[in-house]
């Protein structure tokens, strides 16, 4: 136990912090119907990693991390670009698709002209959560703390753009520009949880929390506990099966969250057909 904790606090007390905003931000990505922009944004993110890489950087500085961030909010304003709140011929979700294939594209075409180009890859999939630092946890615990002031600041118009945009434009809200907003906190979290927890992790701490909250509960604030709940018992469990196991964090807690949402439908299916 003592070997666990020593080795596992400062993983999953950062993994707990990216559920903590990850939840929250799942859930305007879900009521947006744009299930896919957290990978796509990850990936635009892992692209602008693989190009600081490119240029000489590593991961985890503070060069890396503004390429990354640069190239996430060019992906934020392309994103926001494509969504219409008329009827639209092609739905966002397909170019959001696009956007997800060229970017990581391209950030394999980079990684092969970057030595140990295979192994990055790797990292940027699934991340290198075992070795994050207690002061890399401090310093994303601060950010997100930050934004999610700003959020809660701007919770109304916000919530109200994603649950029902017709409502916010009768009241005269610029919906493209709450948009804009929006995917620039994402990109925000995005850019630094990426290099920490990898492109699969942030996917998963955004949508599967939420996706179980919203198949069992109505109110929004129900749902949220509920997500953080979820997320907290995924992550210890998931660190637990990668110690005892000697698994990839990253990967160990993303298939721990695949077991849990199975379990749920489950036991709803089970429930269900008892009450028939």
């Amino acid at each position: 136990m003592n070997g666990f904790l020593e080795m596992m606090a400062a993983p999953v007390v950062m993994a707990l912090v990216l559920v903590a905003m990850h939840s929250h931000l799942g859930y305007h990505v879900v009521r947006r119907g744009v299930i896919f922009v957290d990978i796509a944004l990850a990936q635009i993110a892992a692209f602008g990693v693989a190009v600081a890489l490119l240029l000489g950087g590593s991961i985890g500085t503070n060069t890396t991390w503004l390429v990354a961030l640069a190239s996430t909010f060019v992906g934020a304003g392309l994103i926001s670009l494509t969504r219409s709140h008329t009827a639209q011929k092609v739905p966002q979700e397909a170019y959001i698709g696009i956007i997800y294939a060229v970017s990581s594209a391209a950030m394999i075409l980079v990684l092969t002209q970057v030595p140990h180009g295979g192994e990055e890859i790797r990292h940027l999939l699934v991340g290198a959560l075992l070795w994050v630092s207690w002061p890399v946890v401090i310093k994303t615990a601060v950010l997100y703390g930050l934004l999610g002031v700003l959020l809660w600041v701007k919770r109304g118009p916000l919530m109200l753009v994603s649950t029902d945009p017709a409502a916010a434009r009768a009241r005269g809200l610029n919906l493209a520009r709450w948009d804009f907003l929006f995917y620039l906190v994402l990109g925000f979290v995005v850019t630094s949880s990426v290099q920490i927890a990898g492109v699969l992790l942030v996917f998963c701490l955004l949508v599967v929390p939420t996706v179980m909250g919203m198949r069992i509960l109505s109110d929004p604030r129900r749902q949220f506990v509920y997500t953080l709940v979820v997320g907290t018992a995924a992550v210890v469990v998931g660190a637990g099966f990668s110690y005892g196991l000697d698994l990839p964090t990253g990967a160990a807690i993303v298939c721990t969250f695949g077991l849990f949402l199975a379990g749920q439908v489950l036991v709803e299916r089970l429930r269900r057909g008892r009450r028939v």
